[in-house]
């Protein structure tokens, strides 16, 4: 019987450490981040820097793009700037909650005090424009890591959103 299992490839005395199961392959399903900004060269810098982390990016110009965008791929985290024309941050990530609860939202903001604290508590977290990209990368991470360890069945609660990374 034991030759059979050895002609098959399958050795019973091998060990585990030398062929450790693929379980690391399978955690390395790559996230992907949708940014909204009305600045392209903000949109640019942050999808270069992303990428760089391995993360796949979606760009959007304005609310309504993001928001056909995150009907139409699979959005982990939306990083979303505040102030824009027309349908602006606070808009999207009202939308956001109401329709695709599910999703984390980075919220971007030139200064905290001009963003509604209601607004401040439907975001995961919010980074200050200028604080740098290790703040901003840092965010994405922490709420990444979240999701990971949370059932699939609920967001965060209310006390876990806001949260200012930085």
């Amino acid at each position: 019987m034991a030759t059979n299992a050895i002609h098959l490839g399958i050795d019973s005395s091998a060990s585990l450490h030398q062929n450790p199961p693929q379980r690391d392959t399978l955690a390395l399903v790559m996230a992907t981040i949708l940014c909204i900004d009305d600045h392209p060269q903000a949109l640019a810098v942050r999808k270069d820097l992303l990428e760089t982390k391995a993360y796949a990016v979606i760009t959007a110009a304005d609310g309504p793009s993001g928001l056909a965008l995150v009907r139409q791929h699979t959005i982990d985290v939306v990083v979303l700037d505040y102030k824009m024309p027309g349908m602006d941050g606070g808009q999207v990530a009202e939308l956001l909650r109401r329709e695709h609860s599910h999703i984390s939202i980075v919220l971007l903001t030139g200064v905290a005090w001009e963003v509604p604290e209601t607004l401040l508590r439907m975001v995961d977290a919010y980074v200050r424009k200028g604080e740098g990209a290790e703040v901003l990368l840092s965010a994405i991470a922490q709420l990444l890591s979240r999701r990971e360890r949370k059932p699939s069945s609920g967001t965060g609660s209310s006390t876990e959103r806001g949260q200012h990374t930085g």
